[in-house]
């Protein structure tokens, strides 16, 4: 069996295992590490399904660019604060105890080599936890933490596992060399990440092809990573800057097309990539197990790493926890024990973790015991804590209120009066008469989708005469649901949701004018 044929099936196994353990109750995530594991038994399967060097530049820009989309400066600024002690307490925090244990268990392991590994597992993957938190209608403050954290976080973890990849090979560690990878991720990074945004809006909003719009915005993340993986640095802020200028500020540069069918594809890709990485934590476990170079004591320091990265994150997570809810209560938030509990346990590792671990060279000592080690907390992660987190959250009792659907009603409801108030204007400037206002604001008023459906066919025909009149109104809809995105007064999925009804409403009012 080819390499080839091996990565369709694992590819097919996402589109028929996901919805197969959604039905069941199980994790999609966790059932396509167990399904890549499967086809790692297969007979004639072969040792390699990518090379390894490639995993993080082709899964990482894709998965960061989707979850940044999602993502919104109403979350970061809300949660800066929680996010910056996980993306960097956090992370030094776990690589250090990590490094530590490590080396208690395994004298033979350097001290570089050991800081490696810690850096390895020391950041959770974003597509995991947010993946298991909206199904089980976590509230949306968790998700944002939890998706935030996953963004940022990868950028210091990189940086120190690239600069001890370096000392362990060289058995010299270079200051100099650390502090300019670490400048040029966090300072440049950010610049490249809006230079690429705000290039990628220029030439989207220049297009009118849906097609040439979407396909603009699928090589976006990759430019921006590849950007500054050139410039000595992690592309990993820049791919997340990028995103939010996409999908905080970026909707407007788009037909309503392009941004339906944008976000149809993107949806998809975010989908398929995600459960194809996870297909392939599975699949390299067992490959690793079978491994004849893992040391028998490889057992003992893979346990006492993934104890370690537990435990760290709890004692981290539940004291942040109440200093947060104690701001939080100033701010008629909630955040108590309840929630940092969730926090705590939801730090699944995924494809950060898989791809720095599989990049390790050949020659680095002890990679296959550090190999081992990080394959290891994945899996236990992964499956341990994403099978127990549904019961962590239904026994602790946290769940979202109804604040989305809130959200989506209010922007639906800012949308319409931004329409009928132009509406009204074109109106008085005679540019449309008297019937078509009333039945258009009779539409409105009533928010039934289908006006044309209600109308007699004289009415409906006069309607696709001016189908400008629709066009100013469905311009009016989004530039009031982004102003209200922009200022932060309903999340970016609430927004999204309203500009997506908008966009197929335009969609539709071409295919019946076509």
């Amino acid at each position: 069996m080819t390499p080839l044929v091996l990565v369709l099936i694992l590819l097919l196994g996402v589109v028929l295992v996901s919805p197969l353990a959604d039905r069941f109750g199980v994790p999609a995530p966790v059932a396509l590490t167990v399904f890549g594991a499967v086809l790692a038994l297969l007979p004639d399967a072969p040792t390699e399904l990518i090379e390894p060097h490639l995993v993080l530049p082709l899964f990482l820009p894709p998965l960061l660019f989707a979850a940044a989309q999602r993502s919104s400066r109403r979350d970061f600024t809300r949660n800066w604060t929680v996010l910056l002690a996980l993306a960097v307490g956090l992370v030094l925090v776990t690589t250090a105890v990590v490094a530590v244990v490590a080396r208690w268990v395994d004298p033979s392991l350097t001290l570089y080599a050991a800081i490696a590994l810690g850096a390895v597992v020391s950041p959770p993957d974003p597509v995991a936890a947010t993946s298991l938190a909206g199904r089980l209608g976590l509230p949306k403050r968790l998700v944002a933490v939890l998706e935030g954290e996953g963004l940022i976080n990868d950028a210091l973890a990189l940086v120190i596992y690239t600069t001890a990849v370096s000392a362990a090979l060289t058995d010299s560690f270079s200051v100099a060399d650390a502090a300019g990878t670490l400048a040029v991720s966090v300072l440049v990074g950010p610049l490249v990440g809006l230079a690429v945004g705000w290039v990628g809006r220029a030439l989207i909003s220049r297009l009118s092809d849906p097609r040439a719009e979407v396909g603009l915005s699928l090589l976006l993340p990759y430019a921006a990573y590849l950007g500054l993986e050139e410039l000595g640095g992690s592309g990993v802020l820049a791919v997340v800057v990028a995103g939010l200028m996409l999908g905080q500020g970026g909707s407007d540069a788009y037909t309503g097309a392009g941004f339906l069918a944008g976000g149809t594809v993107w949806r998809v890709a975010d989908w398929m990539i995600g459960g194809f990485a996870f297909g392939l934590v599975g699949f390299e476990l067992v490959r690793v197990v079978l491994d004849p170079g893992v040391p028998t004591y490889g057992v003992g320091v893979a346990t006492a790493v993934c104890v370690a990265a537990i435990a760290t994150r709890a004692l981290f997570v539940l004291p942040l926890g109440w200093v947060a809810g104690r701001r939080m209560r100033r701010s008629a938030e909630s955040h108590g024990w309840r929630e940092s509990t969730v926090v705590s346990w939801a730090g699944m590792r995924g494809v950060v973790t898989l791809a720095t671990a599989l990049a390790l060279p050949a020659d680095f000592p002890g990679r296959p015991v550090v190999l081992f080690a990080a394959i290891a907390v994945v899996v236990v992660t992964l499956v341990g804590q994403g099978l127990t987190l549904p019961w962590l959250v239904r026994a602790l009792g946290v769940r979202s209120p109804e604040e989305e659907q809130g959200e989506i009603n209010r922007a639906r409801a800012v949308a319409a009066g931004a329409a009928l108030a132009r509406l009204d204007e074109l109106h008085a400037d005679g540019r449309i008469d008297d019937e078509i206002a009333e039945a258009i604001r009779r539409r409105y008023a009533r928010t039934v989708p289908g006006l044309r459906a209600d109308l007699p066919a004289d009415v409906r025909q006069r309607i696709l005469d001016v189908s400008r009149v629709s066009r100013h109104l469905r311009e009016a809809e989004q530039a009031a649901v982004l102003s209200l995105r922009s200022e932060g007064e309903v999340s970016t999925d609430a927004a999204d949701r309203v500009l997506r009804d908008i966009a197929a409403r335009t969609v539709r009012d071409l295919y019946h004018a076509g």
